[in-house]
């Protein structure tokens, strides 16, 4: 199983693809400003939950960018069933391939896929030549809520990596730096991390039962894994929204 095929499994019951709610992506839609005739980006749109959101509410020209080829295409059903295909487009293929005119978006969102964009400081830089001087900004990032991680939990090259050692005001004060002052913050809940990871148990465990045997069962239910995101996550590491506007000290 590669790793494309991995996440369509393991989110293949999320509508919402990050630990948070309607409501908090409601609440950052508002903080984003977003009226009638903007232009917005979404990178990493996934299957498309917030710019659908977005399209339904405003008359603006979205555009999603998306690697994941099931997500992309989930999206485009979606879109299409919602009638909101005069307003949004699906791009296919790696973010960092698609090359926009500077300060051309109202608003620029990465709504937890900075990794598309080689991680949270490259992910800043390339969402400031995007967006518009006064533009709204908008980013899903995990942060540390206690440090040092317990030592016993993060084991691991791929817990190494996924854990930052960016406190919440240390990522606030990373985005100051780079010209975007905060306006808006949503920050995700124990239970909004309970609810993503859930779907993630409860995908895995039907995989497992509708392919008995198989191998890369085990790799969908690993208990270190589980274990990490029960004693990590929400506790130890947390995930916000950061919302700034672009290009200002």
């Amino acid at each position: 199983m590669n790793l494309f095929e991995f996440f369509a499994t393991i989110e293949r019951y999320h509508t919402i693809q990050n630990p948070t709610s309607e409501e908090k992506l409601d609440l950052a839609i508002r903080y984003c400003g977003i009226r009638d005739g903007m232009r917005i980006l979404d990178v990493g749109c996934g299957k498309g939950w917030l710019m659908r959101r977005i399209a339904s509410q405003f008359d603006v020209q979205v555009t999603g960018l998306e690697i994941h080829r099931t997500f992309a295409n989930e999206a485009r059903r979606l879109v299409a069933a919602e009638n909101l295909a005069n307003r949004i487009e699906i791009v296919e293929g790696p973010a960092l391939e698609f090359h926009p005119e500077p300060a051309c978006f109202d608003v620029v969102m990465c709504i937890g896929a900075s990794f598309a964009l080689n991680g949270f400081e490259s992910a800043l830089d390339w969402m400031s030549q995007a967006a518009k001087r006064g533009g709204a900004i908008a980013l899903g990032e995990v942060f540390a809520m206690g440090l040092p991680y317990p030592p016993e939990v993060s084991l691991g090259s791929r817990a190494s990596t996924d854990y930052p050692d960016r406190t919440l005001w240390a990522t606030v004060e990373t985005m100051c730096a780079h010209g975007m002052p905060l306006r808006g913050l949503v920050e995700a809940s124990t239970d909004d991390w309970h609810r993503y990871h859930s779907l993630h148990w409860q995908a895995g465990m039907d995989w497992a039962l509708e392919n008995p045997g198989n191998p890369d069962a085990a790799l969908l239910n690993d208990r270190d894994g589980m274990r990490r995101a029960i004693e990590l996550d929400g506790r130890y590491m947390g995930w916000a929204i950061f919302v700034a506007r672009n290009g200002l000290d």
